[in-house]
């Protein structure tokens, strides 16, 4: 590249002059803003730029700095600028992937030679405050400089990675090429030959702890003939240590394993000798059984027990002044009874069952060790504290579009919950909410939809089923609960329905990861209450729509499968995942047939059909979490067919997009199905936008601000689709399904005060795949400055709570 005037070694680029028409270098154009008077306040200089023109400035002050990236390094440093990792010569079971993750340095971000982040750092290095600091903090990457003791710590970490894996005769090289006040690092790995494991020795005398080895060794991930491994080692003594510990061993832990190794000549291979290291204190290599337990089920911190009362209850001593949830009920959750042998993790899952009862928000294990004759006793003293038996809490969800008919959407919820109500830790659980739409500007009611909703829920503990069919698991968390609900929507001008449906449902976690859910019935009544002529018409033009809408029951089960590895409190990656599955009509259409032969249906039942259908519904959630900021992914597919007695999925079973938690460029319900071209957001147009098949993609970056104030950009796609019918852009078809992703995009602010979050997001269309093909993606009608085009773009979202 040729050297530009102003010394630049880079073309230069072109902006539009913020303090004058026309074009003019980049390079120029930076020295004309450098040359402006001090005093003028930036907000001035920005209030008379363009976004085109901020942006331009933004993206020339980082190519001029970025063609420059170690003008602001000291003197001798060193920009570090590369690092590469070399394997001398292949081997089997070498991941460079897994060797680059051992560095602590790497180079900053670049981009086509260049290092834009870096750029913008140095653009505004000198910026202490306002808007340029935010710039430099948040869009800029402060220079990476070379640190030779780092460099040599991450040679002896590969070193080490490959000796762990293995490779005991390794080595890594270091070298250097510096040119002016870069350095590029490169590290060359030796691993040699891999070493195996050539034979296993374990403990052989008599003691019980011993022979527990040896019956687990087959099962053990350190093998003789597999390749040599620390991770192998460490992973077999955690087996080892938790499966003693299951079986009476009390206080066994990973410390007290260790090995021997020693390696034959010639032939890469290594013999292992497991051992038994003497404990520091305690018998762990002896049988341990259970003694007393006590409970202390009204414990506060700090609070003597004298003059509480002693009861006993099926082999459990409960020391407390007054009670607070019964005996009963705390002794069903409290594994192993006196005399049995200790299992050491049947104590976490009674911790997990007694806070799993709802009452407590604390609950407390501590172990006593004592000798009754030639046995070795552990007594257990739990410690529960109460919490506060009732709870309120609101949710609140906005969205608007600023159309010439002003479309406002608002819900709000409000639940209770009563986490003891009869002193058993029954669980009662009331939750109503309410939902309107509106639109201003036009000749029309000032509500013209509006939804209500009452649900009322009574938990018990335990699985509760006639004559005991269910049994009773004691290493499950488990609970039942009946429920009843009722839904009310009117439409202005258009139609009312009203739903009623009762359910009766398992619940039960085995451990912190996994949660089933069983509603072996669930009834759901749906009439069309009222109706318009102009409805009516829709109707009878729509067989799909008029079959969704007449009245019906639904008599359903339906199972829920949860995985997450979300800890609350610590800022760790985490997986969520969650699966419902609902067939429904099935014993009710076999009876009916069976009962009324040769009937064509749709038969009735009650007097109503019944629909008939499956639906099932997915979805993957992933976090990511950095050192202050955070990505999050959700991934939702969900597809429902009807059969048999039904021709159309009922619409309360329908799906849906649009609104705070689900794409959120568009209001709810208000995209699809398909390419069916999106009506005008009025009163005088009936907004049928759900479907039979749904997918749905979001990604998220959220980052702090400053205090409780959080940030977050996102982008969200999918749609909805109809499984047949007779609208070609609205069925979906294999070939034609990724041309209706609809897409869109924005930004919003958090004020995330941990247990309440305050979400409002702006959000617009990047593609709207009802528009003609090659008209879908609208990034270059964008014009955030025009009233036209925000009135028919943006859509403003206030939640309560993150969306996913």
């Amino acid at each position: 590249m040729g050297a530009t005037a102003c010394g630049c070694s880079a073309a230069p680029a072109t902006i539009f002059s913020p303090m004058a028409p026309g074009l003019a270098p980049a390079c120029c154009s930076a020295n004309r803003l450098a040359a402006l008077p001090k005093t003028l306040p930036a907000v001035q200089i920005l209030s008379a730029m363009t976004e085109k023109q901020i942006f331009i400035a933004l993206l020339a002050a980082s190519l001029l700095f970025a063609c420059q990236p170690a003008r602001r390094l000291s003197e001798g440093e060193l920009l570090l600028t590369g690092v590469g990792i070399q394997t001398a010569a292949p081997a089997k079971g070498l991941n460079e992937g897994e060797a680059a993750a051992q560095l602590r340095q790497s180079p900053n971000a670049a981009f086509l030679g260049t290092y834009p982040r870096l750029g913008i750092h140095n653009a505004f290095h000198d910026k202490k405050k306002g808007i340029g600091k935010w710039i430099r903090e948040k869009l800029g990457q402060p220079p990476v400089t070379f640190d030779p003791d780092r460099a040599e710590l991450d040679r002896l970490r590969l070193e080490k990675w490959m000796q762990d894996e293995g490779f005991l005769q390794a080595e890594a090289q270091m070298d250097t090429a510096v040119r002016k006040a870069r350095v590029e690092v490169s590290y060359q790995l030796y691993p040699g030959p891999r070493y195996r494991v050539d034979s296993v020795s374990w403990p052989t005398d008599t003691r019980a702890i011993s022979q527990l080895l040896l019956a687990m060794r087959s099962e053990v991930p350190l093998q003789p003939g597999r390749p040599y491994r620390i991770r192998d080692l460490n992973a077999t003594r955690e087996q080892l240590a938790a499966a003693g510990q299951d079986a009476g061993f009390f206080g066994l832990s990973r410390q007290q394993f260790f090995y021997y190794v020693d390696t034959l000549p010639g032939q890469q291979s290594a013999i292992v000798s497991l051992r038994l290291s003497p404990p520091p204190q305690g018998q762990p290599f002896q049988k341990h059984y259970l003694g007393r337990t006590y409970i202390f089920p009204t414990y506060q911190l700090g609070e003597e027990s004298s003059g509480a009362d002693t009861t006993y209850h099926d082999g459990l001593i409960f020391i407390q002044q007054q009670q607070f949830v019964s005996s009963q009920a705390i002794a069903r959750s409290v594994l192993q009874r006196e005399q049995t042998l200790f299992r050491q993790p049947l104590q976490q899952k009674s911790l997990n069952r007694l806070l799993g009862l709802g009452p407590y928000k604390f609950a407390n294990l501590k172990y006593d060790t004592r000798r009754a004759g030639d046995s070795l006793l552990v007594d257990r003293y739990f410690y529960l504290t109460p919490g506060l038996p009732q709870d309120f809490s609101a949710e609140l969800e906005a969205s608007t579009l600023s159309t010439a008919s002003s479309s406002i959407n608002a819900g709000l919820s409000l639940d209770y919950t009563h986490r003891n109500l009869f002193g058993n830790a029954e669980q009662l659980q009331l939750r109503g909410s309410a939902n309107a739409a509106t639109q201003l500007g036009q000749e029309v009611d000032f509500i013209n939809s509006i939804n209500l909703s009452a649900r009322a829920g009574l938990s018990w503990p335990g699985l509760i089923a006639p004559f005991g069919l269910l049994g009773t698991e004691q290493a499950w968390q488990a609970k039942t609960t009946a429920s009843v609900q009722a839904d009310f929507q009117r439409r202005t001008g258009f139609f009312s329905v009203f739903s009623a449906s009762g359910s009766w449902a398992y619940e039960w976690q085995p451990g912190r990861l996994h949660r089933y859910r069983w509603l072996p019935f669930q009834l759901t009544q749906t009439n069309l209450l009222s109706s318009t002529p102009a409805f009516d018409e829709r109707l009878a033009a729509t067989p799909r729509l008029q079959a969704s809408f007449q009245n019906n029951l639904i008599l359903s089960t339906q199972f829920e499968y949860s995985y997450s590895e979300e800890e609350p409190g610590k800022r760790q990656n985490y997986l969520r995942m969650n699966a419902v599955v609902e067939p429904a009509g099935n014993l009710a259409f076999l009876a009916r047939r069976a009962a009324s032969g040769p009937q064509d249906a749709p038969f009735e039942l009650l007097g109503l059909p019944f629909a008939q259908f499956f639906r099932a519904e997915g979805t993957i959630t992933q976090h990511w979490f950095g050192r202050k900021d955070e990505w999050a992914a959700r991934l939702n597919i969900g597809a429902a067919l009807p059969y048999g007695n039904a021709s159309a999925i009922p619409y309360i079973r329908q799906f849906f997009v649009g609104g705070s938690n689900s794409i959120r460029a568009w209001q709810i319900r208000a995209l699809g199905p398909g390419a069916t071209p999106v009506e005008a957001l009025d009163a005088g147009n009936f907004q049928d936008q759900t479907g039979d098949i749904k997918l749905e993609a979001n990604i998220e970056y959220r980052f702090p601000l400053f205090s409780y104030l959080k940030g977050g950009l996102f982008v969200d796609a999918g749609n909805i689709w109809l499984a047949q019918g007779s609208e070609p852009e609205a069925v979906f078809n294999w070939s034609r399904f990724p041309e209706q992703i609809a897409v869109g995009g924005g930004a919003g602010l958090r004020l995330d005060v941990t247990y309440f979050v305050l979400r409002m997001d702006i959000a617009a269309p990047f593609r709207k795949p009802y528009r003609p093909a090659g008209q879908r993606w609208v990034f270059d009608e964008m014009a955030p400055r025009r009233a036209s085009w925000r009135a028919q773009n943006l859509v403003f979202n206030l939640a309560l709570g993150y969306p996913f």
